[in-house]
């Protein structure tokens, strides 16, 4: 259920009527019977409950705060902040139907909340980018598929660019959501909050400063990169082979989770500690959390909503398998 500290703020009371920050890693897909038995119950029980206390919240639309995996935005067209204004959006994209286990269909949106999104953005002075409908894989298909699987509740995305460097400060990713709960606070919807991704972990994205010249999955990978839908049109196999890769990342010994980051992020979060987070600058992400950690942006964007509230650890794991930290907060 969502805290009383939330309830019971005048901003934002019958409009916030849950918030969610949760990873979305791959694993969550077609590998689900890759980790411990044992875990995977825990998992399933974690976001079972999660589920029920969203189905009786009963949004009327979920604002999310994700990142894109270059099928939207590329290295040749990479905004910091957009936003889509559509009353529909599809996904998954063809080539990730496999491994998500899910038919790529239109989605719901809702553009009048999105164009209201942009409008306050850009009016506090952030360069927000207007997008049309947004390409759904598994920053927003992973979190349906485990807690609103059989209701069409509309998206409205927001991204966060959190692959391609220069990226937005934790710091200014705050300011963001705290732009945003001006919107909420307006508006007579009733919302469920969401930010999809991290927590630490070491995917094979490419840093076009440093890559392997030998490394031909990773030069493949730069082409996508750079040139966004049309390299991946032409190389139709870069996704899987990308997700073997993973697989045998994951099997290897390479320290691929910081469980220590982990549980420090996910501590301050649960003491609406927001200050300890925002010290944290490229660098020491990066070295800590890994590529993947710059994703915790969203969980902070959410936060700045929700006005630095403390959240709620739901569950955290540890997943080999899976090469990251899995974890789920709740306010």
């Amino acid at each position: 259920m969502i805290s009383d500290r939330i309830t019971k703020d005048p901003a934002l009371a019958g409009k916030v009527v849950a918030a969610v920050s949760m990873t979305h890693t791959p694993g969550l897909g077609d590998r689900l019977d890759a980790p411990p038995a044992d875990q995977m119950e825990r998992l399933y029980q974690a976001f079972g409950q999660v589920r029920r206390e969203l189905e009786a919240a009963e949004p009327d639309l979920v604002l999310a705060f994700v990142n894109d995996h270059f099928d939207m935005y590329w290295l040749n067209n990479m905004p910091a902040f957009s936003v889509s204004v559509s009353d529909v959006h599809y996904g998954p994209s063809t080539d990730a139907q496999d491994w998500l286990q899910m038919a790529r269909q239109p989605h719901p949106g809702d553009a009048g909340y999105g164009k209201h999104i942009l409008e306050q953005c850009i009016a506090d002075g952030f360069d927000m980018m207007r997008s049309g409908p947004a390409e759904f894989n598994h920053n927003v298909l992973i979190p349906k598929k485990f807690l609103w699987p059989d209701r069409d509740i509309p998206v409205v995305p927001v991204f966060i660019n959190c692959f391609a460097p220069p990226l937005p400060a934790w710091r200014r990713s705050y300011e963001l959501g705290r732009c945003i709960r001006k919107v909420v606070a307006s508006r007579p919807e009733r919302i469920a909050l969401l930010a999809s991704g991290g927590i630490s972990h070491w995917p094979p994205f490419v840093d076009e400063d440093r890559i392997p010249a030998d490394d031909e999955l990773l030069q493949r990978q730069l082409r996508t990169q750079l040139e966004g839908p049309a390299a991946r049109a032409a190389d139709p196999h870069l996704r899987r082979d990308f997700h073997a890769r993973e697989a045998q990342m994951s099997a290897s010994d390479q320290p691929l989770i910081n469980v220590e980051w982990d549980r420090d992020v996910m501590a301050a979060l649960e003491r609406g500690d927001i200050e300890h987070l925002l010290r944290q600058d490229y660098a020491a992400v990066e070295r800590s959390g890994g590529n993947g950690g710059h994703e915790m942006a969203m969980w902070i964007a959410l936060a700045g909503v929700l006005d630095g509230a403390p959240g709620r650890t739901v569950i955290y794991e540890p997943v080999k398998e899976w090469m990251g930290g899995v974890g789920i907060l709740a306010y």
